[in-house]
């Protein structure tokens, strides 16, 4: 375990002891569907926090993320302050949050990147984890004050998001291309980072900011491009993720998708977690409900956007042919 890793447990610990942190018991299960081991956590207790915050719905709530509890703070950055995530499904969640306040539209900004990805790299190589930004209305964000989340991923996971399985089976990957995955029915990208290159920079924070950067606007261009071809609008939230092998953009049409099962319906909030393979449940139906269901894949489709007949005739593999030059 690094050092930093060491700093967050003990700061997590202390804060769960304290009460100043809520963390929730909660029970996994995994679903296979389309591909990919989705992995399914109920956790009854955010049904009871959900029924408080609808019940404080009408009152001005303020703002968590400005003068944030003590117990929470990790450490103080140049224009961002880190927290652990206050109501915590996973341990160790931290969430990097502007100082001022910024809104959850805004776009990430090259800076942000690097702090990031810096927490990934600080947290240890043999501690795998995930960062990930939910932009818009539609995205899922569950506050409006600009935040990126990094989350240490668990034995739950197996060390490494779901999605990385469909990544992993890309053939003759190559550094600087940008892809679309033939078993995701939605518009998404997503690109291999080139790790002898980050390790040759990792120490110049000018340098790793750029290449982040690049890369990241360069999805970014190539995802509004797939929206120009499946004819959807180009002003859209969407759900970034990031790991150590990869960044990945999903555009969002909806935050929820419905689901019928035994009669009832179900309404499920997905955020960028959702399209990396993971998804909630706050009761024993709903898991039921997303259990039931004959592909999961069908449910994120309802929040993204589907690929378009038409768009076949630009790539029909769906994959981008133009090759992004990274320095």
């Amino acid at each position: 375990m690094s050092a930093f890793a060491k700093l967050v447990q003990e700061k997590f610990d202390s804060a769960k002891q304290s009460q100043d942190l809520i963390s929730y018991e909660t029970t996994e299960v995994e679903k296979e569907s389309g591909g990919m081991n989705f992995i399914l956590t109920l956790v009854p207790a955010l049904g009871q926090k959900t029924a408080v915050l609808e019940d404080k719905d009408k009152k001005e709530k303020p703002d968590p993320f400005l003068n944030p509890n003590p117990a929470l703070v990790v450490k103080e950055l140049d224009a961002h302050i880190m927290l652990l995530n206050k109501f915590a499904v996973s341990p160790n969640h931290l969430l990097i949050v502007t100082k001022e306040f910024k809104n959850q539209t805004d776009p990430i900004l090259p800076e942000e990147l690097y702090e990031a990805f810096k927490v990934m790299q600080d947290f240890g190589s043999f501690q795998p984890t995930l960062a990930f930004y939910n932009c818009g209305p539609n995205s899922g964000a569950s506050q409006g004050h600009k935040h990126i989340q990094v989350l240490p991923l668990n034995q739950v996971h197996k060390y490494q998001p779901p999605v990385k399985q469909l990544f992993d089976e890309i053939p003759d990957r190559h550094i600087g291309q940008i892809y679309a995955i033939s078993k995701l029915p939605f518009v998404h990208v997503i690109i291999g980072l080139d790790s002898s290159t980050i390790r040759s920079i990792q120490d110049n924070k000018e340098q790793l900011t750029d290449y982040l950067a690049q890369t990241f606007f360069g999805i970014l261009d190539a995802m509004f491009q797939q929206l120009r071809e499946n004819s959807s609008p180009v002003n859209v939230s969407y759900n970034f993720l990031m790991t150590q092998d990869f960044m990945m953009l999903v555009p969002r049409s909806n935050e929820c998708a419905t689901i019928e099962h035994s009669g009832k319906s179900f309404e499920f909030s997905i955020n960028s977690l959702g399209f990396c393979g993971s998804m909630l449940c706050k009761t024993e139906e709903e898991l039921e409900a997303l259990k039931a269901q004959d592909n999961l894949m069908d449910v994120l489709t309802q929040v993204g956007i589907a690929w378009s007949p038409d768009a076949d005739k630009y790539d029909a593999e769906r994959q981008l042919a133009e090759t992004t030059e990274l320095v």
